[in-house]
């Protein structure tokens, strides 16, 4: 049942008078606004770069869940409890957010005050980003953000319930990661100069354009959306452009095959274009379906790092799927001359 209806849904796309060409200027309008705006944060407010390169501070907070301290305003918490993990959670982040600090990560965790006999105590272990530029401007600031979660707390008289914030300085990796994403870059493009000696040029201006275009999308996306980077970017990149690759050969092996066949002997070349993205755009949309599903997955997850990775992977699987579906047919219109089409004869 389930493949009939998925035939009918293929054949209805196959069908369709959708014309991808006739819509191609309209359609371009959204990616060279997403790369405008992308240009101008770049140039403002940059990257949000993360705890790779600008260093993070962690620190643990005591919920005093055994009711060790006694004082006017000291509540005790069980973090086992949703409610007062929630208010604990609440009362750090309204510190850090008066000193414009989000948290980067917060997990439950353990700690030992031995001034006042406590052993295995909850605790609220907080990791954020670093702001300063120097390490005297990263300890000021964290010296106030302590004694604001003293205060929050009414942990004056315990100051130990608030341990000393730990530096995490930054990965010295800048340059190196961009070492990888333009080692990726160069690789792309010497397989798109193979395929323009071994089968056409115009699969090689095609990819080189389509290319650009969801590279620096994707990256415009990452600066709208305010996605953390950090040292695993390259694999937001790989990714983007792997499905790039992808999108581009089976539409090239699609042209190919119909071009042999004689199947497109008739047709103009956008008419060929919209015939073989309508073909594909049944099958490319399970793929991208599935490709959404994992990544919520593991943004789900939540886990420092893997979040990063799977937003940016998101946003390149929007951009590829956005261009390969309503621009390529026009890009590959524009570079492919049918002239140079030869049919093998039909008794063959």
């Amino acid at each position: 049942m389930n493949n009939m209806k998925e035939v009918e849904v293929e054949k209805k796309i196959n069908e369709s008078k959708f014309n991808f060409n006739k819509n191609f200027l309209f359609f371009l309008i959204l990616p060279l606004i997403i790369i405008i705006v992308g240009v101008v944060l770049l140039c403002t407010v940059n990257f949000n770069l993360g705890t790779d390169f600008t260093g993070a501070s962690i620190f643990k907070v005591y919920v005093n869940n055994e009711a060790s301290f006694e004082g006017e305003g000291i509540e005790s918490f069980d973090l086992n409890d949703k409610s007062d993990y929630n208010k604990v959670y609440d009362k750090i982040v309204s510190v850090l957010h008066d000193n414009n600090l989000d948290v980067v990560s917060v997990r439950t965790s353990s700690i030992n005050i031995t001034n006042y006999h406590v052993y295995g105590g909850q605790a609220l272990e907080i990791e954020y980003k670093n702001t300063g530029d120097t390490k005297e401007e990263i300890y000021a600031m964290n010296d106030i953000v302590r004694n604001g979660i003293i205060a929050e707390f009414g942990y004056e008289n315990y100051q130990d319930a608030v341990s000393d914030i730990d530096l995490q300085p930054a990965t010295n990796g800048y340059w190196w990661s961009i070492g990888i994403v333009a080692a990726i870059m160069f690789a792309i493009i010497a397989v798109a100069i193979y395929m323009a000696f071994r089968f056409d040029v115009s699969i090689f201006i095609t990819a080189l354009l389509m290319t650009a275009l969801d590279v620096f999308m994707t990256i415009g996306l990452v600066l709208i959306c305010r996605v953390p980077v950090n040292m695993n970017f390259g694999i937001v990149i790989f990714a983007t452009l792997l499905m790039t690759i992808l999108n581009l050969f089976f539409f090239y092996s699609k042209a190919k095959d119909g071009l042999r066949s004689g199947k497109f002997e008739r047709t103009s070349v956008s008419e060929m274009s919209n015939m073989i993205t309508k073909v594909l755009s049944f099958k490319k949309s399970l793929f991208y379906a599935a490709i959404l599903l994992f990544t919520i997955l593991l943004i789900a997850i939540s886990v420092p790092g893997v979040r990063e990775v799977a937003l940016g992977i998101l946003l390149g699987a929007i951009t590829t799927f956005y261009t390969s579906e309503f621009l390529l047919p026009g890009i590959w219109s524009i570079c492919y001359h049918k002239k140079r089409i030869r049919h093998k004869p039909k008794n063959q």
